[in-house]
């Protein structure tokens, strides 16, 4: 992939800003924590209008599945990311119960890809949310998701290592606070 690609990854689109989700504080995470851009590179930015999640992603080689395409599982990791991001980014420390992809097409790799995901409801622990993975330049439709979150409880929270803890610290410290944990 060229360099172009990866100024073009970083650059916000209007009415974004950066969105500082706090899982990518950890480091060598299996979507957005490959830095070698051998796998997925993937920036996230906040939608201004509607606090939706909007990320920017680029599929490298490691990512191949049909040749010289993306394989689903990896188009399915990159939603399920977003998805769960959204709801971070709304205040919902949460991890997946349930995922729903729908493959549209075939993504080249290399594509400029954006992927677009909000929280659609919230009731009590359960939060669900949509995405879609979408090329960047022409709309086409890759794939779409729905999934169900659940919110971590207390004692779950406290099962975690350190490491997950600082992220749920870092989530609070950065204003995204809910009723539910």
């Amino acid at each position: 992939m060229n360099s172009d690609n990866f100024k073009w990854l970083e650059l916000p689109e209007a009415g974004t800003t950066k969105a500082d989700l706090p899982f990518l504080a950890l480091e060598d995470t299996f979507v957005s924590g490959d830095t070698s851009n051998h796998r997925l590179s993937v920036c996230y930015f906040k939608q201004e209008n509607d606090n939706s999640l909007l990320a920017k992603a680029l599929f490298g080689p490691g990512t191949q599945g049909p040749p010289e395409h993306a394989h689903g599982g990896s188009m399915a990791a990159l939603l399920d990311e977003a998805m769960g991001g959204s709801a971070w980014m709304a205040g919902y420390p949460v991890v997946a119960a349930q995922l729903n992809i729908t493959f549209r097409a075939m993504l080249p790799l290399g594509t400029r890809c954006l992927v677009k995901a909000r929280v659609v409801e919230a009731k009590g622990r359960k939060i669900k949310t949509t995405a879609e993975l979408l090329c960047a330049e022409t709309g086409l439709l890759f794939c779409k998701g729905e999934a169900l979150f659940v919110v971590l409880d207390e004692a779950n929270i406290e099962k975690l290592s350190a490491h997950a803890k600082a992220i749920i610290k870092r989530m609070h410290d950065l204003g995204h606070s809910s009723d539910l944990t």
